[in-house]
């Protein structure tokens, strides 16, 4: 309706109220419904993944929030209606992740599998090209040769019970050492294999390989020590819909092979199909280090670089407006396919294609609607990847990108005259202008991304490097070059197969500097910092304030400065969160002696009560690297940065070989070892004790007789071996270390074994409450005899082998524990001297009496 009035002498046009109501509110309000889904979807996953709700009771609370919206929807209580819907989406979103983890088929294989290895025959078909991942040629000094391998992806059909093959269902991938094999996709075979189930996290906070693979749904591992292992049926093959973008993947794979350096194979697979099998060890270290990692992981970014290079070429060719859009999307398509639609990537496709469907449709779409559209997907496809900080930091990082583009959209300003002045100068001048702005919003851009990532980077890998802020842009240039290189070279190889060797080196120069530009700067410029990181309560609300003063700021024009403000407000706290943690461990009035899982191997931590930390011995047999994660991870979760001394037992390198990387990650004031291991040291141990002189770390011995001073009531005294030592091995002649406090007693032998602990009896016997079992529980120890003189109350075997056999003591009998079977064990000594505390991480870990 119109109204007309006359207001001082001027004519007056006014709408009704209520219909400039209406008109105002339909001009305000933006429908971005998936933004609101999105986050009540996840609140369903993740209150599933901790809480385990039955099936019924998600199947009940979505039936009665449907109803509840049904009913709301009758009686047009809208507002009533909405938040039953958006519940009724968490609940379903819960559902979906109780069934996606915990719903099998009756006959799948991991269900009746254990962590130990078993023989085992099956029957299936190969699902893809086998994968061959050569032997590391930089391993470290302390790391065993490997062998090559490959690794088939497998789909199992029977398992053979006996002299019957009975169905069986799962997939897997089949690890096989050897430098041949020749298997193609659909080919059916037969395997004899050693299959296990993955193993779940034995120390808090480490990465829990059973729940990645449980993720995945492939919860069997099988490896093979020969390609004959894998025998054909004489079946033909099978064919799928994957056939043909297999064949394309071996024939990008190859062709790569073909073009690159040996080097830099590794590197081009991982650029463009997302392929880290065959990546050079020290390449992706060194990119780790220097925080660029994220280049590494096929994401967002790979598929932005060829999805921008696309269109502005496909706008070239000559057809209706609306064919750009449409071949964009289907090369978007394809790419995601040919890569595996790994999470990140169809993050990055939904983003793409939106906006190659708005251009076909002459719509605009809302970029906060289709970024919670990819994460539903993400979730649809497998709730589990929103746990993986791969998805999380490339969604983060998106979300970071656009806010900053409509915050600088928002409060950009152009002045005409200064736009005027900009226009007139030398072409030259403008050139150097745009590359200065466009380097300095690179620059931001790479801040602000690497600002509001940090945490997550800090909860997932503690580690971190200002080196990211720099280099990200400097490495894009590169990235964007190779993989114009890589396009380059298939298109060449697929139109004139013969100039392909013509055109290499054009994909060989950008991955080269690609590399260098890394590893050099790792390694004359390192500014890599370790830290636990914060806690992940702190994490959360982050994020979750983070993203509310995002919305205020872009949406409802809050000043920056408050912003900021509640930010640094947020960061004190965690901050005084970690000083609350380091006073609780200056004024910590017991003593902690946790032993670390590390398989076949030897790493106890001891905490006394003035805050100071001690190590004895951090190693293991096989690769170190699992040994310096496991410790890595049990210090990071107790806050420790800092070791006051190192204890190493003697010369055996799995009682050592995890202190270089350790050395890496901490601070250490001290090292003690034998006299003995400094005049007759081996190779590892001569190149472990140079490691110590580069760092400028002090090494000093110790031998029978000798204490520690560190707290006064707190006693380290060493028991063997003496200067001379005792005729034999080196585990003969073992440090051990005695700990007492307020009566009580833990005592490490190391190895010790014959003569060694034949010497130690003769001495006085000594009541012990907690003993580790020499040489890992091995008989070779003559346990019996060193058990009887120390008489102890718990015995602690640190070994990789639930198998270990209790040696029959007496009456009185000792109760066992193997970190092997119950993970991490910790003993506190307190100041009351009351009976000692023994506490596995896993509290299904069995009580063995013998």
């Amino acid at each position: 309706m119109l109204s007309i009035s006359f207001v001082d002498k001027r004519l007056e046009i006014k709408l009704d109220s209520a219909a400039s109501a209406r008109t105002s509110n339909r001009e305000r309000t933006v429908s971005r419904p998936l933004v609101l889904l999105a986050p009540a979807l996840t609140v369903g996953v993740v209150l599933d993944a901790f809480l385990d709700m039955p099936l019924g009771g998600w199947l009940f609370t979505l039936w009665l929030l449907m109803a509840s919206w049904l009913a709301a929807f009758f009686f047009r209580r809208d507002a009533a209606g909405s938040v039953a819907l958006l519940l009724a989406v968490a609940s379903f979103g819960g559902l979906w992740h109780h069934v996606y983890w915990n719903i099998y088929h009756a006959t799948e294989l991991s269900l009746s599998l254990t962590p130990q290895k078993q023989p085992m025959a099956l029957r299936g078909r190969v699902t893809d090209y086998p994968r061959f991942l050569p032997a590391p040629l930089d391993r470290s000094p302390y790391e065993f040769e490997l062998p090559n391998q490959w690794k088939v992806p497998f789909q199992i059909t029977t398992v053979r019970n006996g002299t019957t093959w009975e169905t069986a269902t799962g997939e897997t991938e089949i690890y096989v050492s050897g430098d041949e094999l020749s298997l193609r996709p659909g080919e059916s075979i037969t395997v004899f294999a050693q299959a296990t189930r993955p193993g779940g996290a034995l120390n808090p906070g480490e990465f829990d390989f059973a729940k990645w693979s449980r993720g995945r749904r492939r919860g069997i591992l099988l490896r093979c020590n020969f390609p004959e292992c894998l025998q054909p049926t004489g079946q033909p093959r099978q064919l799928s819909f994957w056939n043909p973008i297999q064949a394309w993947q071996q024939f990008i794979d190859e062709k790569l092979s073909a073009a690159v350096p040996p080097h830099l194979e590794g590197l081009a697979e991982t650029v463009f199909l997302g392929r880290r099998e065959r990546l050079n060890d020290a390449t992706d270290d060194a990119f780790r280090q220097t925080g660029t990692v994220h280049l590494l992981a096929l994401s967002g970014l790979h598929l932005g670089i060829l999805a921008l290079i696309a269109y502005q070429m496909l706008r070239w060719i000559p057809a209706p407006v609306w064919f750009p859009g449409l071949a964009l999307l289907v090369l978007t398509v394809g790419y995601v396919l040919l890569v595996d639609a790994r999470p990140p990537i169809v993050r990055a496709a939904i983003l793409v294609g939106t906006v190659c469907l708005g251009t076909m449709l002459y719509r605009r779409h809302s970029f906060w609607n289709t970024l919670g559209l990819a994460w539903i997907v993400v979730i649809c496809w497998n709730p589990t990847e929103i746990f993986q900080p791969g998805t999380q930091l490339s969604f983060v990082a998106v979300a970071t990108l656009a806010w900053l583009a409509s915050v600088q959209r928002h409060f950009r300003t152009v002045d005409p005259l200064k736009k005027l002045i900009a226009e007139t100068r030398p072409m030259p001048i403008k050139l150097l202008k745009r590359a200065r702005n466009i380097i300095g919003m690179a620059v931001v851009a790479s801040m602000a991304v690497w600002l509001t990532t940090l945490p997550l980077v800090l909860v997932h890998f503690h580690t971190a490097s200002p080196w990211t802020i720099l280099l990200s842009p400097i490495l894009g240039v590169f990235m964007t070059l190779s993989l114009l290189g890589i396009v380059f070279l298939i298109g060449v190889t697929i139109v004139t197969p013969l100039a392909a060797s013509v055109v290499s080196p054009t994909l060989s120069w950008p991955l080269a500097g690609l590399e260098q530009i890394v590893t050099l700067t790792q390694e004359h410029a390192r500014l890599t910092f370790w830290t636990a990181g914060p806690s992940m309560w702190w994490v959360i609300g982050f994020y979750v304030l983070l993203g509310m003063l995002a919305v205020l700021i872009a949406c409802r024009g809050l000043p920056l400065r408050w912003g900021m403000t509640t930010l640094a407000i947020w960061l004190a706290i965690g901050f005084g969160q970690a000083i609350v943690i380091t006073q609780q461990s200056a004024t910590r009035d017991e003593v902690i002696c946790t032993f670390v899982s590390v398989g076949h191997g030897t790493c106890a931590l001891l905490e006394l009560p003035d805050g100071k930390n001690l190590l004895y011995d951090c190693g293991r047999l096989g690769s170190p690297s699992r040994a310096t994660e496991s410790l890595s991870s049990v210090l990071w979760e107790k806050g420790i940065s800092h070791l006051e001394a190192v204890i190493i037992s003697h010369d055996d390198a799995d009682h050592f070989n995890g202190l270089p990387g350790i050395l890496e990650r901490f601070s250490v004031g001290t090292v003690y070892c034998s006299e003995l291991m400094t005049k007759t040291s081996g190779h590892l141990a001569t190149t472990l004790m140079e490691d110590f002189e580069a760092r400028k770390i002090p090494v000093r011995t110790l031998s029978a007789g000798n204490r520690l001073k560190t707290h006064p009531d707190v006693h380290l005294t060493v028991l063997h071996p003496t200067r001379k030592g005792v005729l034999g091995r080196d585990n003969a002649n073992s440090l051990v270390l005695l700990i007492e406090y307020q009566g009580r007693r833990i005592l490490l032998p190391g190895d010790l074994e014959s003569p060694g602990t034949e010497a130690v009896v003769l001495e006085q016997p000594i009541d012990c409450d907690v003993v580790m079992a020499p040489h890992h529980g091995s008989k070779r120890s003559n346990p019996e005899q060193f058990y009887a003189w120390c008489q102890p109350e718990w015995i602690v075997v640190s070994s990789g082998s639930p198998n270990i056999e209790n040696p029959t003591i007496g009456e009185g009998s000792p109760i066992w524990r193997n970190t092997a079977t119950g993970g991490r064990i910790e003993i506190r000594l307190t100041a009351d001297g009351q009976l000692p505390q023994v506490k596995s991480l896993l509290p299904g870990s069995p009580k063995l009496r013998d």
